[in-house]
């Protein structure tokens, strides 16, 4: 009897806490969604006083502007991103009673469970395959953990999307499209060309690394988890690399980018271009900044590839007369065929499928960025300035005899 009541006890303990979880859930939620509103009612109310208004820029200061920026975009992404997990949570049959936050197993970059290769390896590598840990360097999970990145990415990009918007409306006094974000026809087109540059830079990279051993070859069509769909999982992949773009391109290189060349003009009376170049070189920091927790994102040389891919989206904008659209085509063509056409890791981002499958060679990790893939080795400045010439090979150079609002207004 006793051992009857303890168990029953101990069925209700369980019950009870299955029953407490999704009211965290929702907690975290409602805590989430008061913060978010706090901070944009402040926006708000920032926006609408004399008190923060500079005469110099004609709106509310970039001192309390750009600390606004940056509380949103983590608030917004925070937000926006349990939302993504909880749909991909549904779409993998997950129960329904886990915290709000991701769990240690939902956003992790490599699974250790995957067995890999799944093939033979050439008689020079065979001596490698037994080493503890990540001997290829390569990170791996499966499909249904890129479903779950894939989701929680897209709600970053819906952060991203409504915390710029947010800013541009109250406190820019702009609109959205006044960032080059205009989603018409030259915008499509621009991203179509820029999709097209950022694929082929990257089978250069690729191409470079094969030739000299770097990387070796082992087959086509790869899914790391045998009892997955290859076509799904790169569906998925796609989906998240999209949402990366839009994550990173849209508030760095639009938000950021003009507003900080705008308070250049305004208070050190820089040229146009001048402050064009200057709000490059800090909007590249901060994009460096941003990748620092990725696998392989604190070596020195991939923070210094990082710092001229920064500087390269830059260039992206000012070439194309302050236009995201080929920037936006850039990321996700570089983004989508490193990791899924090429099969490397792409700023340590995981994979679960690739058309080519490649073995990093263990002794060439300073060339080929270990990792961090790529962007960590050093080939990646070549490709950026082979992209660059493309660019300009396209689109000319833009009229450097402009000046102040002329250059930074569409």
């Amino acid at each position: 009897m006793k051992r009857q009541k303890n168990q029953a006890k101990k069925e209700e303990k369980k019950a009870a806490k299955s029953q407490e979880k999704p009211q965290s859930a929702l907690l975290m939620l409602g805590i989430r969604l008061v913060a978010c509103l706090l901070v944009c009612g402040f926006g708000l109310i920032a926006g609408a006083s004399d008190s923060f208004h500079s005469e110099v820029e004609r709106k509310t200061s970039i001192f309390l502007r750009l600390p606004i920026f940056f509380v949103t975009q983590g608030l917004l992404n925070d937000l926006f991103l349990g939302l993504g997990l909880q749909l991909a949570r549904r779409i993998c049959g997950d129960p329904g009673d886990l915290p709000w936050d991701p769990l240690k197993e939902e956003v992790i970059h490599h699974d250790s469970r995957i067995t890999w290769p799944a093939i033979e390896l050439p008689k020079e590598l065979q001596p490698y395959k037994s080493r503890v840990g990540q001997p290829f360097f390569l990170n791996h999970v499966t499909g249904r953990q890129r479903c779950k990145d894939a989701c929680m990415r897209c709600g970053m990009g819906v952060g991203a999307l409504l915390g710029v918007w947010f800013m541009c409306v109250s406190l820019d006094r702009r609109s959205l499209s006044s960032l080059g974000f205009t989603l018409d026809m030259p915008f499509f087109s621009e991203a179509s060309m820029g999709f097209a540059v950022g694929v082929f830079i990257v089978a250069f990279m690729f191409a470079i690394e094969l030739l000299n051993g770097w990387v070796i070859f082992i087959q086509f069509f790869e899914v790391f988890d045998q009892s997955e769909n290859f076509w799904i999982c790169i569906f998925w992949d796609v989906v998240f690399h999209l949402n990366v773009a839009i994550n990173e391109e849209l508030p760095v290189r639009g938000w950021l980018l003009y507003n900080l060349a705008e308070a250049g003009v305004a208070y050190f009376q820089l040229s146009a271009m001048h402050a064009f170049v200057m709000a490059m070189v800090l909007e590249s920091v901060v994009f460096v900044a941003m990748h620092l927790p990725s696998p392989g994102g604190t070596r020195p040389l991939s923070m210094l590839n990082l710092f001229v891919g920064g500087l390269a989206g830059g260039l992206n904008v000012l070439l194309t007369s302050g236009r995201l659209g080929f920037a936006l085509g850039w990321h996700f063509g570089w983004n989508i065929s490193m990791g899924n056409v090429f099969g490397r890791s792409t700023s340590g981002i995981p994979i679960s499928a690739t058309f080519i499958s490649v073995v990093p060679h263990p002794q060439k990790e300073n060339y080929h960025g270990g990792v961090f893939g790529p962007e960590g080795g050093v080939i990646s400045p070549a490709a950026y300035l082979l992209g660059i010439v493309l660019l300009v090979l396209i689109y000319g150079f833009p009229d450097t005899s402009v000046t102040g609002p002329q250059l930074l207004a569409l």
